[in-house]
Order: structure tokens, then C-alpha cells, then sequence
């Protein structure tokens, strides 16, 4: 999981966690906030009614023989009691109480407040219905709801752009930097640009690292160019002086066959010397790669070059590519010896009288896939990851092989973006895929 990914959903989990504890208070500070507000406007009541009775006087309450005052509104939500009652401590409070009303009993908030007013005492009383109170309630609740979720869902958007913003010279360094690491010369040593402390020391270890991997790359791949180009100059001179030596008719037979046991010792170097060269040309990326390619045209080049082989060994081979698929913006020839290679594989380890089938056809994204599938003996499980490695690919290796020829057919893939993979049973038989990036279709 991306590192942002994880910033991401740990931002949502711990807001989501904050809203479902805010959801469970929310009912008793709504209440509590209903109680207040209520209070609140029962006091600001009171006080409209005591400023009326100081300026009218008690006699727009109370007139004549009457000895209380009491009006509801037309629900029963409110109501305003004025009463006089006899002398005694004063009275001041808001408490919970129930007034029968119509033959109904109905519960409400109501504010008590004692006071005397011309000699006589006077309880005021006014309130207001619970039932009305928790419509507040559940109006403030679900005010308060939805603004959390406004709150958590836009906070979540901030968090994740600025993390984005935040994370940015990360990916970059992931994208320019890591993704390359396998062609150390095309590697872009320009400095991410960040304000991040962290990431900046992070670009600038890579970098050093890298540039101490492509020194080292250089020098190995001059020294084994420089070493087998080299080597190719006396490997010359020793196979002209042993074809004089086999032109001396007075030499014995004994010493003829060791000189041809000499001059396979010098082919087989210059052949591994001129495959190490090879690789090292194709690793510096000294091929240009500026052609088109019809696939199914070079296969048929390749089998007619084989052909001798396959007739010596009674080996069928058959060719199938549909659609056809031109290959943009290669190296023909490094192509021509990625497939023969394969080929020239499926023939060494085939059995007599085998099959041997190329086949091409469209694979998933656009990609095209090559297959060079045989009837031949396979190869072991424990060989497969050290197939395309120089020389040592396990003890199962044939002895007579250079082991070199599929270490070319991996860096021309490479080199060309080209998938390689190889599917094997052993005796059973061998396929390699070719999977050639999007290109034109023929």
C-alpha cells in the first residue's frame, strides 16, 4: 500500500472515530444546550413581564376580585401564571414540573420568581413545554450533525491535497529514481525539487549511490569491451599459426588431432569473446535503434536460417503469427539474434524427430506477444532462476554450452522494453514469451 494511500485512510479512520465519539455526546450536550437556550429565554420572559407591571402596574394582570392571571398559547407550549400568595421567604428558580391542563396533564420548564408589589406578595410563573424543548433539541442535534459531516468530509479533502502536495517530490523520487535503477547509464541525476528536508537527503543518498553504481558499471563494461576486443587480436594469430601447422604434411597424426583439439579451444574463446562484446555494446547502448520491423517477415528469415539444423535433427517447425506485428523504433539485427537465439535453444535441446512452433498473437494492453514453444526435453525447476545469467546457470547446465546466448537474448529484450519469460516442464518441453510493448499492428 502507497505511503500516501496509508496517510489517507489513517486521516479517515481517526475522523470517522472522532465523529461516531461527537455522535454519542452529541444527544446530551444538544439537551443540555436545549435546556440553556430554554432558560435563557424564559428569563428574558420574565423580565418583559416585570418591566409591564412596573410601568402598568399590577392591575393589567390582576383586576377587581381576582387574585391570579394565567394565560396559554393556542398549543399549550407556554404559558404565563401571576398569582398572589401569602407572605413568606422569596422564590427564585427553574425546575421541572407538570400543570394539568384541559383534563391533560403536561410537563413543563418553568421559571418561579417571587416579588411584592403594592403590600401584597405575587408568585410570577412562566413556562414552556418539554415537548416543545426536544424539538430544540433535535434542531440543534441535526444542525450539529450535519455540520460535523461538512466539517470531517472537507478537512479529509485538505488533508488528502495536502498530502498529495506534501508526498509529490516522494513519488517523483520514485518514479525518476527507482524505476531506473536498472540502466544505471540513463539514469537523470538532476535534483527533485522539495522543501522536505527528509526527501532531499533521501534524492541526494540516490544520486550519490548511483553515481557510484554507473562509475563502477563504466569500468566493468570498458574493461570486459577494452579486454575482449583485445584478446580477439592473439586468438587470430593462434588460429593462422595452427592452420599452418595442419597445411605441414610432415606432421603426425597424433599431433594433427591436437591441434584440432586447439583450434575448438580458440573458436569456443573467440565465440564467448565475441558474445561478451556484444553484451557489453548492447549494455552501453551502442546499437541505434531507428528501424521497422515485420515480426512475421524476420521469423521466416530465422527459420530459413535454421533450416539446415532442423533437417539434420528431423525437426518440424512451424510458424504462425495472426495478426502480423511491426515492431517500431528497433535494432533489426539485435532482433534477428534475440529470436534466433531462442530458436537455436529450442533446436540444441529438442528431441529427434520434434516439433518446434512460433507463434504470435495480440496480448492484453495492446501488447503483442512471441512465443517459442518446444517438444524437447525442459528444463529443471531449480535452473529456471538462473537461466539468464552469464556462464553459471546451475549444475544441470550442459557442459558443451557457452551459456551465453540466452544472457544476449535477456539485454536485447531489455534493451528493445520487450517482456522475456520462460515456462518449462521438464520432459515435456520449453516455451519463452516474447511480450513486445504497444505498437502498430500489421
Amino acid at each position: 500500500m502507497k505511503l500516501s494511500t496509508k496517510f489517507s485512510l489513517f486521516n479517515a479512520l481517526s475522523r470517522v472515530a472522532i465523529l461516531l465519539v461527537l455522535v454519542g455526546i452529541l444527544p446530551l450536550a444538544m439537551s443540555h444546550l436545549a435546556r440553556l437556550s430554554t432558560d435563557q429565554r424564559l428569563g428574558q420572559k420574565k423580565e418583559k413581564v416585570l418591566k409591564l407591571i412596573r410601568r402598568n402596574g399590577i392591575s393589567a394582570f390582576i383586576t377587581g376580585e381576582e387574585s391570579s392571571y394565567g394565560s396559554y398559547n393556542l398549543l399549550k407550549e407556554e404559558f404565563i401564571s401571576l398569582e398572589a400568595i401569602p407572605p413568606g421567604p422569596g422564590i427564585s428558580g427553574i425546575e421541572d414540573a407538570k400543570r394539568a391542563v384541559e383534563d391533560e396533564i403536561v410537563e413543563y420548564r418553568v421559571l418561579s420568581y417571587s416579588f411584592a408589589q403594592n403590600g401584597q406578595n405575587y408568585l410570577l410563573e412562566i413556562g414552556r413545554s418539554t415537548g416543545s424543548i426536544g424539538e430544540t433539541e433535535r434542531n440543534f442535534r441535526h444542525y450539529a450533525l450535519y455540520m460535523l459531516l461538512v466539517a470531517v468530509a472537507l478537512t479529509t479533502l485538505a488533508d488528502l491535497a495536502f498530502f498529495r502536495y506534501l508526498l509529490e517530490p516522494f513519488n517523483t523520487i520514485i518514479r525518476q529514481r527507482l524505476r531506473s535503477t536498472h540502466n544505471p547509464a540513463a539514469f537523470n541525476f538532476a535534483p527533485i525539487a522539495t522543501s522536505t528536508d527528509d526527501f532531499r537527503y533521501l534524492d541526494e543518498s540516490l544520486r550519490e549511490l548511483m553515481s557510484t553504481i554507473q562509475a563502477s558499471f563504466t569500468k566493468e563494461r570498458k574493461f570486459i569491451a577494452d579486454a575482449s576486443h583485445e584478446l580477439l587480436t592473439p586468438l587470430a594469430a593462434l588460429q593462422y599459426r595452427f592452420d599452418n601447422m595442419l597445411a605441414d604434411e610432415s606432421l603426425s597424426d597424433e599431433n594433427q588431432l591436437r591441434v584440432v583439439e586447439s583450434q575448438r579451444t580458440v573458436h569456443r574463446l573467440r565465440t564467448i569473446i565475441k558474445a561478451l562484446l556484444m553484451m557489453s555494446k548492447i549494455e552501453n547502448d551502442q546499437f541505434p535503434r531507428l528501424e521497422t520491423v515485420v515480426l512475421a517477415a524476420l521469423v521466416t528469415e530465422v527459420c530459413e536460417e535454421v533450416q539446415d539444423r532442423l533437417d539434420v535433427l528431423s525437426l518440424t517447425l512451424h510458424q504462425t503469427l495472426e495478426p502480423d506485428f511491426v515492431v517500431l523504433h528497433c535494432n533489426r539485427g539485435l532482433l534477428f539474434t534475440l529470436i534466433y537465439n531462442l530458436v537455436s535453444n529450442a533446436i540444441k535441446y529438442n528431441r529427434a524427430g520434434g516439433r518446434i512452433d512460433v507463434l504470435g498473437r495480440p496480448g492484453p494492453g495492446g501488447t503483442y506477444v512471441l512465443e517459442v514453444r518446444d517438444t524437447g526435453t525442459g528444463i529443471a525447476r531449480e535452473q529456471l532462476p538462473r537461466l539468464f545469467e552469464r556462464f553459471d546457470k546451475g549444475p544441470a547446465t550442459d557442459p558443451d554450452s557457452y551459456g551465453l546466448g540466452l544472457s544476449i537474448a535477456r539485454a536485447v529484450a531489455d534493451l528493445h522494453g520487450i517482456g522475456l519469460e520462460v515456462n518449462s516442464i521438464a520432459g515435456l518441453g520449453t516455451s519463452f514469451l516474447l511480450t513486445f510493448p504497444t505498437a502498430a499492428g500489421a
